[in-house]
């Protein structure tokens, strides 16, 4: 009888020490090392990459360091409360900002807000948020000036490195002949890397085989309906 799997959510380590360094990645790590040491009109970074790319462990790192705050949207008064509670300069995340989600009024005032009080802003997005199309010029004009770090494309040794500790967090072996295997036939993305190891466990735990070449053979014929 076949075992059905279940989707269990796992919690990725968020760590400096479980961050992988690659040269996709190099540019967007150090920023976030080079704090507070950030040039620009204020103290502001947009780190940009497409969902997985670790733009969020690299924001838990910063928020490990800072103590910074994640918002989901701007909110100006709270810069202020914070600087009422607290003598150092405040320290800001915003997760997934675009220009379709934003109250561009708001945001404005949340940007001068953290510039006046010499604070810090950590923005990820999809994309750089100067290109965004915006409506209110001086708003424009403040991202503009944002400092931007772009994590590229993964290259085979960070798709490595993350298949690996894909699997390692599900307490699960993975060959590592497996795993160039993968590397060697699978899209350059991170969402692939998401995709082939949940389809991967999932696979294993229904056929109860352990991982191998030939399930993940089976399963990359599956995944891109080609033979391989």
């Amino acid at each position: 009888m076949q075992q059905i799997p279940m989707d269990l959510s796992f919690r990725s380590a968020q760590d400096r020490d479980n961050f992988f360094i690659s040269a996709s990645n190099q540019l967007a790590a150090d920023w976030i090392d080079r704090w507070p040491d950030w040039p620009g009109q204020m103290q502001a970074l947009n780190i940009v990459g497409e969902p997985g790319s670790g733009k969020s462990h690299l924001a838990a790192v910063w928020q490990e360091q800072t103590g910074s705050v994640s918002l989901s949207k701007a909110d100006a008064d709270m810069v202020h409360r914070l600087m009422e509670k607290n003598a150092e300069a405040p320290c800001f995340i915003l997760d997934n900002l675009s220009a379709e989600n934003s109250d561009e009024e708001a945001l404005f005032h949340f940007l001068n807000a953290i510039k006046s009080v010499q604070g810090s802003l950590l923005i990820l997005s999809s994309m750089p948020i100067a290109l965004m199309n915006w409506k209110l010029a001086d708003l424009m004009s403040r991202l503009k000036a944002i400092n931007v770090a772009q994590i590229e494309l993964p290259d085979d040794m960070l798709l490595f490195a993350l298949l690996e500790k894909y699997f390692a967090e599900r307490q699960l072996v993975a060959p590592h002949n497996m795993l160039h295997y993968i590397v060697s036939r699978m899209d350059r993305s991170f969402s692939a890397v998401h995709q082939i190891g949940a389809a991967l466990d999932r696979e294993a735990l229904a056929s109860k085989k352990s991982l191998s070449v030939n399930l993940a053979r089976d399963v990359l014929h599956k995944q891109l309906e080609i033979d391989i």
